[in-house]
Formats: structure tokens, C-alpha cells, sequence
């Protein structure tokens, strides 16, 4: 859907004001909690690699800035990323009662990262960039008839499998005159990648399942501090989709505790590389694009351990 030129047009607009850095946290905080993080960075990372090497800025808190806003957005909906679809499945709660869950601790880790961005702002400057005077609105178009889906039919009592599959296949509408730009342009790869993840672990938690129930079970009643600790451990073990999907197949969450986790594991992906799936697009597009990830790496760090601090509370 042009989304690449539509979030160039955004950043240009917003920047004037904001300056680089924020424009691209508040793109990152109202674009992924209504669709997939992932696609949010497929998007949005070459538009950073762009700026960076055009006005010739570091890259590293654009990037940082980032990722760890998909995962604290995404986390705020059913459909921001694939293990908030798991949660809201399982659970069968409303998109409401979800968002009820997950808003207030997302939001004091969104703000404190904001606040700890602050020392970058005046270093990245407010270079505006123009890109071209035309740009297709669809993008918005398809994310306002997302939100509509989705909640109305939430709203109504239509079953959340439904609803989510039809707010997707809105989306082979919106493309329907360009077939073959979403067949040529599908990450079957990265989707394969993403099944065989859950299905490995799926397979793993019916072999070895009851040895885990002794660890799993507190988490998935959401026991804290040791359900936050535990899930930040295992999403950065083996990232935070096979996480929630093994606490899933292996405990039994209550329908309260659904968004808790939600919350837990978008936060633990702010972490380490592997500990969201979001997290590797984005610094492979960065590196294969010529650009060292080593000062994001440690930054990441740093900032990760601030944005989870609300998942612990």
C-alpha cells in the first residue's frame, strides 16, 4: 500500500516539530498497536536508514527509539503482535477488556522512555527531508477499516478469530489491484520462520510439559514479581512469541492474567536481539544496509531495562 512513501511523508511532517527523534516515537506508538510490529519495522527501518545516511546522523537512537516503541505499542492491543493474538485467543476476553489491561503500565513505560530520550533530541538536530508531494492516503484508509473490524465486531460478540481474520483479509482489498506486488513483495520466510517457532514449541511443551508445570504455572497465574521475571528470562531465552506460546500449552492462564502477560512479554522484548522477532528485522535491515548495530545493541540495553520496569509492578 505505499506504506514506505506514507511514513516518509508522516516523518517530514512531524519532525518540523518534533525533531527526527520523537517523529519516529510517535509514528512507532500510534502505528503498532493496530498492525503487526513487524511490519511496522519492515516499514519504517529503511526510512531510518535513509534519514541517517542522507543528513549523515547516528542511527542508534533513531533505531533503539524504534524498536522499543513497537514492542511497547503493539502491546497495548490483540492485534499488535503475534503473542497478543495467542493471549486474546485463549482467553476469549473482549478487544476491550484487553486494552483495559495492558494501557496503564504501557503508558508509564512509554513515558519513561520518552523522558529518557531526551538527551538525544538536540544531538540528531531537525534535518526535514521532502519527499515526494504525492502520497497515497491508503495506509490510513486501512488502519481506520482495521480498528472499525475489529471493535465493532468485538462489540457485537463476534468470536476474536473472526473478527481478526477479517480485519486481515481487509487488507487483500485494500491490494487487490496490485496482486502481484503481495505476492512478490510476502515474507514467506519470515512466516515459515514464525510457524515453526510455535510449532516447535508446542511440540516441546507436550514432550517435556509436566517437568515445566512447576516453573510455568506461577507465571501463567501471573504471581509477581515472578511472572514478569519469569517471562522476561524466557523471552529472552528463546523470544517472546515461543514464550508465550509455551506458558500457553503448558499452564493455564486465567482470563484476567491474559493481558499481564501481553504486557510482560512486549516489554521483555525491549531487551536483547532474539527477544522479539521485531528486534531482528530491524537491526538486520540496518547492518545489511552497510551501518555497525554495536552501539544499538548496548543502548538497547539500557533503555529495555527502563521500559520493563512497569511489568514488575
Amino acid at each position: 500500500m505505499d506504506g514506505y512513501l506514507f511514513l516518509r511523508r508522516v516523518i517530514s511532517v512531524l519532525e518540523r516539530k518534533l525533531g527526527i527523534l520523537y517523529a519516529v516515537i510517535l509514528i512507532t506508538a500510534l502505528f503498532s498497536p493496530f498492525i503487526l510490529n513487524d511490519v511496522v519495522v519492515l516499514i519504517l527501518t529503511p526510512v531510518l536508514v535513509r534519514y541517517a545516511k542522507q543528513f549523515h546522523v547516528d542511527i542508534t537512537p533513531l533505531l533503539v527509539a524504534e524498536i522499543t516503541f513497537t514492542n511497547i505499542a503493539s502491546s497495548l492491543t490483540p492485534l499488535g503482535n503475534p503473542q497478543n493474538i495467542l493471549l486474546w485467543q485463549a482467553s476469549r476476553i473482549s478487544a476491550r477488556q484487553f486494552v483495559g489491561g495492558t494501557w496503564f503500565p504501557l503508558t508509564i513505560s512509554a513515558l519513561l522512555v520518552a523522558v529518557s530520550f531526551l538527551a538525544f533530541r538536540k544531538k540528531l538536530g531537525y534535518s526535514v527531508e521532502d519527499p515526494a508531494s504525492k502520497v497515497s492516503l491508503t495506509p490510513m484508509f486501512y488502519l481506520c477499516v482495521v480498528v472499525a473490524i475489529v471493535f465493532s465486531l468485538d462489540i457485537i460478540g463476534m468470536p476474536n478469530e473472526v473478527a481478526l481474520g477479517i480485519a486481515f483479509l481487509a487488507g487483500f482489498v485494500f491490494t487487490s489491484r496490485s496482486v502481484r506486488r503481495v505476492v512478490k513483495e510476502f515474507d514467506f520466510k519470515s512466516l515459515l520462520f514464525l510457524y515453526f517457532l510455535v510449532g516447535s514449541v508446542t511440540l516441546i511443551a507436550l514432550i517435556i510439559g509436566p517437568a515445566l508445570q512447576g516453573y510455568i504455572a506461577p507465571a501463567a497465574a501471573g504471581v509477581q514479581p515472578y511472572s514478569a521475571l519469569f517471562v522476561l528470562f524466557l523471552s529472552n531465552l528463546i523470544s517472546n512469541v515461543p514464550a508465550t506460546q509455551l506458558i500457553l500449552s503448558v499452564g493455564s492462564v486465567p482470563s484476567h492474567v491474559a493481558p499481564q502477560i501481553a504486557v510482560e512479554a512486549g516489554l521483555a522484548g525491549n531487551f536483547d536481539p532474539i527477544a522479539s522477532f521485531a528486534n531482528i528485522l530491524a537491526l538486520l535491515i540496518v547492518r545489511r544496509s552497510g551501518i555497525s548495530i554495536r552501539n544499538a545493541l548496548i543502548l538497547q540495553l539500557v533503555i529495555g531495562t527502563i521500559s520493563f520496569l512497569p511489568a514488575v509492578l
